[in-house]
């Protein structure tokens, strides 16, 4: 009589195990190799004092925008209490004449973010959203005084460090979630102190248009 050969933790594994469950235990690891990335990806994340959005008719590079985030982050300070003031500053595009939706998508999403406190604007956009009553708080509340109509947005076209940004037609306009229940009190007032300084900062060479 023969004797039925043994059949060990490798036969198992390669014979019943994976045949089974192989596919299913690659789509386990692979969720599980995910979910840890994104875990480690969120805690390696910077947690910013201020979020500024920039819309502009054409793009601008980042370095550009070097000098506006410095002046920012010095007179935000450090908001959340991690030891460094750091400025996030997003750019939209409003250039791409065959899908102009794009950018006013783009624009849309963070208006609709409570973190997003400052944006700078061009003309045409700045004056769409001042007629909505909602999407930015009149200035003066704040103890800004502005000439535009609306109340609602301040031209800092003429400064320098929105110059080195290209020739752009900004204004500047504020957005505090705390009037309806949300966002940061303290993220709206490093807000208001960035924009006053903003405006109390050196106008651009008239040579240098």
């Amino acid at each position: 009589m023969e004797e039925t050969p043994k059949k060990g933790f490798v036969y198992w594994f390669i014979n019943v195990f994976w045949y089974h469950y192989g596919k299913l235990s690659i789509l386990v690891v692979f969720l599980a190799a995910a979910a840890i990335w994104m875990t480690v990806e969120a805690l390696k994340k910077e947690k910013y004092d201020l979020n500024v959005a920039v819309v502009s008719d054409v793009a601008i590079a980042r370095s550009d925008a070097s000098a506006l985030s410095a002046l920012f982050a010095e007179a935000a300070g450090d908001v959340n209490g991690d030891g460094k003031a750091l400025v996030n500053i997003v750019t939209v595009t409003m250039e791409d004449e065959e899908s102009p939706e794009t950018g006013r998508y783009q624009a849309l999403l963070y208006l609709s973010l409570p973190e997003y406190t400052i944006f700078l604007m061009n003309e045409e956009e700045s004056a769409r959203y001042v007629k909505e009553d909602e999407t930015f708080q009149p200035l003066a509340d704040y103890g800004i005084a502005t000439e535009d109509e609306s109340g609602r947005r301040i031209w800092v076209g003429d400064k320098a460090v929105i110059r080195d940004l290209g020739d752009h037609q900004f204004y500047a306009c504020l957005a505090d979630w705390t009037v309806d229940g949300k966002g940061s009190p303290e993220m709206t007032a490093a807000a208001v102190r960035a924009l006053k300084a903003l405006l109390a900062s050196p106008e651009a060479e008239k040579g240098g248009e």
